[in-house]
């Protein structure tokens, strides 16, 4: 719905506010919570209904067809990605903090944090993460016992941000119910998992071209793939 807005490029530290900025005059507002539950959290798509959608255009295309088609481009890198992060997730837990939003409509969604959502359904054992929730100010009493987040500075610090920092932030506006929509910024812990989109697809299809007779299942992300070999500059 927020596609269209424009993204806000913040260099920690910044002399400007954009999480003032997102509270659009008083409307919204922003919580902290360092334990966050998930099991609430609506999703788009299951681990489960990527392996069905992969499954299915292998059989209907062909992994040849499969792989050059545009349409299919990012939920083909997601596999790579999956993979790579649920076995980092394994290793030092979730280090960005996801960002979810209230809409006030009895459903509870991601901006950021939705793929290691899907990793999570392979590490039940973390049943928290740490969170951000952007809100509409009239929700502010449902979270009367988080500490809420009204400096740049403060979200920063929650990053655990060193300066120099990037940080992407796409917000919503005056009418929506939350204020940001969507948030990323880059780190060092997460950056030797985090591949662009044509690496990633240059490596699924080398692991396809290796293995045709492939069937992804929830399981397959367990695996300890070595990737670079499919992609030497990795």
């Amino acid at each position: 719905m927020y596609w269209n807005n424009p993204l806000e490029h913040v260099t920690y530290p910044s002399n400007s506010d954009i999480i003032f900025k997102a509270t659009h005059h008083g409307q919204h507002c922003l919580f902290w919570n360092p334990t966050a539950r998930y099991n609430n959290i609506t999703t788009n798509q299951t681990l489960t209904d990527l392996c069905d959608w992969a499954n299915n255009h292998i059989q209907q295309q062909g992994i040849a067809n499969f792989l050059k088609d545009p349409k299919c481009f990012y939920d083909l890198a997601n596999l790579v990605k999956l993979n790579m992060w649920i076995r980092d997730i394994r290793q030092q837990g979730i280090v960005k903090p996801w960002l979810i939003q209230d809409s006030n409509n009895g459903q509870l969604t991601l901006g950021t944090g939705e793929s290691r959502l899907r990793c999570l359904e392979r590490i039940p054992e973390i049943q928290t993460v740490p969170a951000f929730i952007s809100t509409h100010v009239s929700r502010s009493e449902y979270y009367h016992g988080l500490e809420r987040v009204e400096t740049f500075e403060r979200f920063a610090e929650l990053c655990a941000a060193e300066p120099g920092q990037q940080f992407l932030f796409r917000l919503t506006g005056a009418d929506a119910p939350y204020g940001i929509d969507w948030y990323e910024y880059n780190s060092q812990r997460t950056h030797s998992v985090t591949p662009g989109e044509s690496d990633a697809l240059a490596m699924i299809a080398g692991y396809f071209n290796e293995n045709p007779d492939i069937v992804i299942s929830p399981e397959w992300f367990d695996q300890p793939i070595d990737w670079s070999k499919y992609y030497p500059n990795l």
